[in-house]
C-alpha cells in the first residue's frame, strides 16, 4: 500500500499540531495534463469534495463539521481559534474517538496483546524475506523501537508505525497533541460533553480484519514505497489546506500508478471500502442520536466529509440542511 494511503491510515490515531514540520511540497504540481484530467474526474461524482467547515442546521438544532487532519502544522492555530467560541456556545463536541477511547486503546495492548503482537508461531523475521525484514528492522529502528521488539509486531501495527511521517516524530516524540485533541481540550475547560463515534476495538477491527497474508501484503507494499522526502505527506497536508479534501483522497490513486505498485488499485479499493466508507456507514446509524437534537460541532477527519456515505450526506438524510460555514 501506498505510503500516502498509509498516512490516511493514520489519521484514525491523534499525531501532532504544534509548527509546520513536514514542509510544503505538493506533487500535482507536477502533474501531467492527463494526471490532472483523472485527478479531476476522480473527484467529480463525489458531494461536497471541497470546504473544511459546514454548518448544518435542523429545526433549533446546528451543528458545525470540521474536518481534520492529524499532521503537525502551524496552520492549525487559526482554526483552533475560530472554532472556540463556536465549542463554547455548543452543547456538545463529537469526534471519532475520545482521549478516553486513545486511552482504552493502550489498555487493550496490554490486556489483549494478540490484537497488537504475534503472540504464537513465526515472527516477522520468519514471514518476510531477509532482506524485507532488513529494511523494516532499520526504519522502525528510526523510531526507537528495536528489532527485538519489532519482530513480533502484526504486520498491519508495523504498517501503521511506518505510516507516521519521518517529519513528524520529533514533536510526536515530545507529546503534542492533534487538532480533535486541542478541540477535545477547549470543549473540556468549557465543561461541555465529549462524545465519541468509536471506541477503541471499534477503530482496531479497522486494521485487525484481514489475514495474516494480507496484512504481510500491505506491509511489503509500504516497505516498497517508503518516502524520506515526505512528498506524499507534504503533498496531502497542502491539499487539505487548499480544502481538496475528495481529491487529497484520490490522488493516492494517481501516485499508485506512478510507483507501478501491482494491485495498488484493488488494494486502495479494499482500504477505502473498510476504512472510509464502511465506518461512516457504521456512524451515521448513531450520529443523529449522539447530537439529539442539540448545537454540536462535528470534528472528523477530512475525507469522512464527502462523498454518498461521508458526514455531510448522512446529516442530510436525517433532515438537516447543509451549507458552508
Amino acid at each position: 500500500m501506498l505510503r500516502s494511503v498509509f498516512l490516511l491510515i493514520s489519521l484514525l490515531f491523534p499525531v501532532v499540531a504544534a509548527a509546520q514540520v513536514c514542509g510544503t511540497t505538493d506533487l500535482t504540481d507536477s502533474f501531467t495534463p492527463e494526471e490532472t484530467a483523472r485527478l479531476d474526474a476522480l473527484v467529480a461524482p463525489h458531494a461536497y469534495s471541497e470546504g473544511l467547515t459546514w454548518e448544518a442546521s435542523r429545526d433549533d438544532s446546528r451543528v458545525v463539521v470540521v474536518g481534520t487532519l492529524h499532521i503537525p502544522d502551524a496552520r492549525f492555530d487559526p482554526i483552533v481559534e475560530r472554532l472556540s467560541p463556536v465549542i463554547e456556545e455548543s452543547d456538545v463536541l463529537i469526534v471519532e474517538a475520545t482521549r478516553e477511547s486513545e486511552a482504552g486503546l493502550a489498555q487493550l495492548a496490554a490486556t489483549r496483546p494478540e490484537m497488537f503482537f504475534l503472540t504464537s508461531g513465526p515472527s516477522l523475521v520468519d514471514l518476510l524475506a531477509p532482506e524485507e525484514w532488513a529494511q523494516l528492522e532499520a526504519e522502525l529502528a528510526t523510531r526507537g523501537i528495536p528489532g527485538i521488539v519489532a519482530a513480533k509486531f502484526q504486520p498491519w501495527y508495523a504498517s501503521l508505525i511506518l505510516a507516521v511521517p519521518t517529519c513528524a516524530l520529533s514533536v510526536m516524540q515530545a507529546g503534542e497533541v492533534g487538532l480533535d485533541r486541542r478541540l477535545e481540550a477547549v470543549a473540556e475547560a468549557a465543561g461541555l460533553e465529549v462524545a465519541g463515534l468509536e471506541g477503541p476495538e471499534a477503530v482496531l477491527q479497522a486494521f485487525t480484519g484481514d489475514s495474516i497474508d494480507e496484512q504481510l501484503e500491505g506491509l511489503r507494499i509500504t516497505l516498497g514505497t517508503t518516502d524520506p522526502t515526505n512528498a506524499n505527506t507534504t503533498t496531502l497536508v497542502e491539499m487539505y489546506f487548499d480544502g481538496r479534501t475528495r481529491a487529497s483522497w484520490e490522488v493516492s490513486r494517481i501516485l499508485i500508478d506512478r510507483e507501478g505498485i501491482a494491485n495498488g488499485q484493488q488494494m486502495f479499493d479494499d482500504i477505502e471500502e473498510t476504512l472510509l466508507e464502511g465506518r461512516n456507514v457504521a456512524w451515521e446509524g448513531i450520529l443523529d442520536d449522539l447530537i439529539g437534537g442539540r448545537d454540536a460541532v462535528l470534528a472528523v477527519g477530512a475525507a469522512h466529509l464527502s462523498g454518498e456515505t461521508g458526514v455531510l450526506r448522512a446529516l442530510e438524510r436525517a433532515g438537516y440542511a447543509v451549507r458552508p460555514y
